[in-house]
């Protein structure tokens, strides 16, 4: 294991090529649990991921509700683009 953290850390030069499989890695009994709580983070951080890539947020909305405070139906417009993105 130190000899890992050495070539990740660029320590070592000379360095033999091996290959770690970390998405076909199964856990041992001991490591289960653990295992199962970062399963379930990491298939809600791919909905999460997914809202992220997909937002396309109120900018332009908010920009000209600013510009024309006096406009209601700015407002209006600018408020329902903003309310969706905040609940």
């Amino acid at each position: 294991m130190g000899n890992l953290l050495k070539v990740l850390t660029r320590e070592i030069e000379n360095y033999p090529h091996f290959f770690l499989d970390f998405e076909n890695a199964q856990p041992t009994e001991g490591e289960r649990e653990i295992w199962n709580q970062i399963s379930a983070v990491l298939q809600d951080s791919e909905s999460i991921l997914a809202d992220l890539q997909a937002y396309k947020g109120a900018g332009p909305e908010i920009r000209d509700a600013i510009q024309n405070p006096n406009d209601i139906q700015l407002q209006e417009k600018a408020w329902n683009a903003v309310c969706p993105l905040v609940v």
